[in-house]
């Protein structure tokens, strides 16, 4: 069994006690932590890293994307979120997004967000068993869903289809150690109170994450309002469709009512900072939603409306914009900025029980972030140097159960110029 030690490194653990190990080693066998503690372990037959300088902590966590949008990066920018949507993205995607071109997007999505220290995603678009079987080559947790709608798509013409679709890939991947299957409902305002119900009923049957946009502008506040007689996460819940195994993406827009509703049914955020100002759709109040007991994690979207997958730059994001709302520099601190970004994250996708803390038994998924650079140093607080001061090119190595995706900064399985080749002829037929 492969036995890798991680020795000489500052260790984020992010567990419940939110300990820090100044100097320590982690042992690994397979996919799982077997040890973590201060010094150095030893073992006759093992792989030692030397992380002197370094800061291992769990990789980022993105619980809200869309990642062959890398396609359309820029295509269609400075633009209303509706306008964006039903007059470029929807029209382009008819056109680009084949297997084939969903395949080389998904894989330059892989090197940016290794590169950022991305370790797991959770996605929501077509073909998306395309995306599982290259993230499986890449090594990096997927959590994935087809996007289901009520109106023809890249990847299937009927609704009947699509969740024919949705069901394959959940049987397909059910069970596996890196790919996690969920069902993604698109929005309430492109799809019908049946569909909604029946994605509801296939994540129940097979006991996985149901993912949703929510409340992401004031017109679809305003729309569903009109249409259904009430606010969208007031209309989901009365249909049944808030609950501890739902992630709402976005949820800019939410009342008292249904901040209220959200906590008590266990309902998780994923918050989107960046997509959510780039499209004016407004602000998350993320540190009022904490506060009421909501779970909130940090998702990216997607390229086509961020435009990047990084998720330093968001969690830096999510920690300085509630500040700006509330005039309290005590809003959304580091330590629960970075909380966010990784064991919320976990929760969020119901996977916390093996990843987004470093902690025995659980897997070993982690980054290796370069302490000792010149926009890090002094670090006088690890949480305050990660969240502020940190950028991606800090991230070195990345594993993932156990096994190297990145080893100083070389994406391992995936060839990158042919990669952006492939990209640049997309990009060629775009316009």
């Amino acid at each position: 069994m492969p036995n890798t030690i991680i020795f000489n490194a500052r260790i984020i653990t992010m567990n419940e006690n939110m300990e820090i190990i100044k100097n320590g080693s982690i042992q690994i066998e397979g996919m799982q932590i077997q040890e973590i503690r201060p010094g150095k372990i030893e073992s006759v037959d093992a792989e030692y890293f030397d992380a002197e300088g370094m800061i291992v902590m769990p990789g980022f966590i993105n619980t809200h994307t869309h990642v062959p949008m890398t396609m359309l990066r820029g295509y269609a920018d400075d633009l209303p979120l509706h306008t964006w949507l039903n007059d470029h993205i929807f029209p382009a995607e008819a056109r680009l997004v084949t297997p084939e071109n969903v395949a080389v997007a998904t894989r330059l999505a892989f090197i940016e967000m290794i590169k950022s220290g991305t370790t797991c995603f959770n996605d929501m678009y077509f073909f998306e068993n395309i995306i599982a079987s290259e993230a499986k080559k890449v090594g990096i947790r997927a959590v994935v869903g087809e996007s289901l709608i009520d109106f023809p798509t890249p990847s299937f013409r009927t609704l009947d289809e699509g969740i024919a679709r949705c069901e394959s890939l959940i049987q397909q991947w059910y069970g596996d150690h890196l790919i996690h299957p969920t069902v993604c409902a698109h929005s309430p305002y492109t799809c019908s109170k049946e569909t909604l119900r029946k994605a509801k009923e296939i994540a129940e049957k097979y006991n996985i994450p149901l993912h949703i946009h929510v409340a992401e502008t004031r017109k679809e506040v305003e729309d569903i309002t009109a249409q259904t007689g009430a606010s969208p996460a007031e209309y989901l819940y009365s249909i049944g469709l808030l609950d501890r195994n739902v992630i709402a993406a976005h949820s800019v827009w939410l009342n008292s009512k249904e901040i209220e509703l959200y906590a008590r049914t266990r309902t998780s955020v994923a918050h989107c900072p960046k997509s959510n100002l780039k499209l004016a759709s407004g602000m998350a109040d993320t540190d009022s939603y904490l506060k009421a007991g909501i779970n909130v994690s940090i998702g990216t979207d997607g390229t086509a409306s961020n435009n990047t997958l990084d998720m330093i730059e968001e969690m830096r994001f999510a920690a300085l914009l509630p500040k700006g709302i509330h005039y309290n520099p005590e809003a959304v601190n580091a330590r629960t900025a970075l909380r966010m970004a990784t064991i919320n994250g976990a929760k969020a996708l119901g996977i916390d029980h093996i990843t987004g803390s470093l902690e025995v038994g659980k897997r070993a998924d982690l980054i290796l972030l370069h302490a000792n650079a010149s926009n890090m140093i002094p670090v006088y607080d690890e949480y305050s140097a990660i969240v502020y001061a940190s950028n991606s090119k800090n991230v070195r190595s990345s594993m993932v159960n156990g096994k190297w995706i990145m080893r100083n900064r070389d994406v391992l399985h995936i060839d990158k110029e042919e990669t952006m080749n492939a990209m640049q002829h997309i990009a060629e037929t775009a316009v």
